[in-house]
């Protein structure tokens, strides 16, 4: 019996009917460590492994055995091994997943998961050892993919990206945790990358998600504020602004009330950007560029004596400032307030010497008040600064004029006239001065010039008809009296001495042309009449001569001359038409 049993025991401790695995005792690292079945175990690739017993319940662990693919795990049966030696091509920072079968026989009684990666510590060590800033980044973008969950290496790699400012991969490693938790330490590091990738729009977002997430945050607000302002968002800068200034302390409200005064210039709300400027200025009287907007405010919306106003306390703060004191001269000028106008301009003139504005606005008052020797040493001045200046050359020439400084005044007419060889005015007042000084011949050849300009000047033609009639120049006088005609065909006075120039010439059809158009207008001139019919007799066209003489008669029975030539037609025998 005792043999019989002894038997069935062995034979139920070979072959049970339900074989078991029960636990899998290792030593890691001369520490032993039980393992049941399913249960994943992590190793470290440098740790050392040996297997101690794979506890059964069959006896002896009679055909059993360990299988894995891709590792050797029977090799841990026998002795400490450290598992690098064992790994594919001993690679201690890939990351390796192996599943090791207990099986009896062919049937499998369990399984472990064996995870075997190096720490995280391993991949921080190895990019402190790289030298070159690429091959160290991907040492960390390796180890973070083995690792994705351990955030010193995320840290890690964030720092080197922004270290080597790599910005974009920076915010992608950012934007994808910021999905999954947009907590505050995520978006301020955000802030901080699209900061330095000036992406405004980015700025812009992440701004808006922590203020939402700390509403009550000024700082933020006031970043928002300001790169909405910078993006030229000139309506939500404002929104952001009104809400702090409501928020600070009244002595920080300073700079909000200046940034709002010029937003709401920008967004052209004149009278809002006033009601900001004006409570900065209750708190700051001294800033001269408060008073310079303002008074630009006022004057966009037509309240000139306020802009006037604030543009005096500016310059009250600013002595140097020429230019405001430039417009306030002009405005007293306007005014009649010559004597603030002469303080403003000495004030520019003692800064700025040779402002050409400054000493035509003193001319200006000169003028006015009379001053006419002041007037032309200003105009001298002027000139000395700026020699091409024509409207100065010009008044000066008239000044010199007024004052019978005739050489002066036709030295500047002169000069005024290489740039404005059409003007009229010009050329008449060089045309009166050398009739002044007796200088005939340059005379002329002014008026020569004025008519071809303005060829209804009559006096003129009748000067260069008395200048070549005294010199028996007829030829020269018809082109010149042919156009004084016809530019002024109703001036009797010109075609009488067109009718003299052409009998001088010997031109008796033209003059007989004259005498009639000088008789549409005067038909009684017994004068003309009687010189028409000897006119006409001479040409032997003695029936018209005829009927003149008769009409001669008829105005005026007495004329002897009339009564002879007509008598002495008859005589030829000469009959009325």
């Amino acid at each position: 019996m005792i043999v019989l049993a002894s038997g069935w025991w062995l034979w139920r401790g070979l072959y049970p009917p339900a074989p078991r695995l029960n636990s899998i005792l290792l030593r890691i690292n001369h520490e032993p460590r039980q393992i049941l079945p399913g249960e994943p175990i992590n190793f470290h690739s440098s740790d050392k492994v040996r297997i101690l017993e794979i506890s059964t319940n069959i006896l002896w662990n009679l055909n059993v055995r360990l299988v894995s693919e891709g590792f050797d795990v029977n090799a841990l049966r026998h002795e400490d091994i450290r598992l690098s030696s064992l790994l594919p091509e001993q690679n201690i920072f890939d990351h390796y997943k192996f599943r090791v079968l207990v099986k009896h026989r062919n049937k499998n009684l369990g399984h472990n998961d064996w995870d075997i990666q190096p720490y995280a510590e391993d991949w921080l060590e190895k990019a402190n050892r790289t030298i070159n800033d690429e091959q160290r980044i991907a040492v960390l973008e390796q180890g973070l993919r083995v690792l994705p969950e351990d955030s010193r290496i995320w840290h890690r790699l964030l720092d080197e990206y922004k270290l080597q400012k790599h910005w974009k991969r920076a915010a992608s490693m950012l934007e994808q945790t910021a999905e999954k938790d947009p907590n505050q330490k995520i978006l301020s590091e955000l802030l901080e990358v699209y900061a330095a990738m000036s992406s405004k729009e980015k700025i812009i977002s992440v701004l808006n998600k922590l203020i939402e997430l700390d509403p009550q945050n000024l700082n933020l607000r006031l970043q928002l504020a300001e790169i909405l302002e910078e993006s030229k968002k000139y309506k939500s800068a404002i929104k952001h602004y009104e809400q702090l200034v409501k928020r600070v302390d009244k002595n920080d409200r300073l700079p909000i009330y200046k940034r709002l005064g010029y937003l709401y210039t920008k967004t052209w709300h004149y009278h809002k950007a006033i009601v900001y400027y004006l409570k900065a200025v209750k708190l700051d009287k001294k800033d001269a560029n408060l008073y310079y907007n303002l008074s630009y405010l006022y004057d966009k919306i037509k309240e000139k004596e306020k802009s006037y106003y604030y543009l005096e306390k500016a310059a009250g703060l600013k002595p140097k400032d020429v230019e405001s004191r430039l417009v306030l001269a002009q405005k007293l000028i306007k005014k009649g307030d010559l004597k603030n106008a002469e303080k403003y301009i000495s004030e520019v003139l003692k800064e700025k010497p040779s402002s050409i504005e400054a000493l035509l606005l003193k001319a200006r008052i000169a003028e006015k008040q009379g001053k006419k020797h002041e007037l032309k040493k200003i105009y001298k001045k002027v000139l000395q600064l700026d020699p091409k200046n024509e409207t100065v050359l010009y008044n000066l020439g008239v000044l010199n004029y007024e004052s019978a400084d005739l050489k002066a005044s036709l030295s500047n007419f002169t000069k005024y006239l290489k740039s404005h060889p059409k003007d009229v005015s010009a050329h008449e007042v060089v045309f009166d001065i050398y009739k002044k000084q007796k200088n005939e011949e340059l005379a002329f050849k002014e008026a020569e010039i004025i008519v071809k300009l303005d060829p209804k000047q009559i006096d003129l033609y009748h000067f260069m008809f008395n200048y070549l009639n005294s010199r028996g120049n007829y030829k020269e006088l018809i082109p010149i009296l042919e156009q004084g005609v016809k530019s002024n065909p109703k001036q009797t006075a010109l075609r009488e001495q067109l009718l003299f120039v052409y009998l001088k010439t010997g031109k008796e059809d033209l003059a007989l042309k004259q005498m009639d158009e000088i008789l549409k207008t005067r038909p009684n001139d017994v004068g003309l009449l009687l010189q028409k019919a000897r006119l006409l007799e001479k040409r032997e066209k003695y029936s018209e001569a005829l009927e003149v003489y008769k009409k001669t008669i008829s105005l005026s029975p007495d004329n002897e001359a009339a009564e002879e030539g007509y008598l002495r037609l008859r005589l030829k025998g000469v009959r009325s038409n």
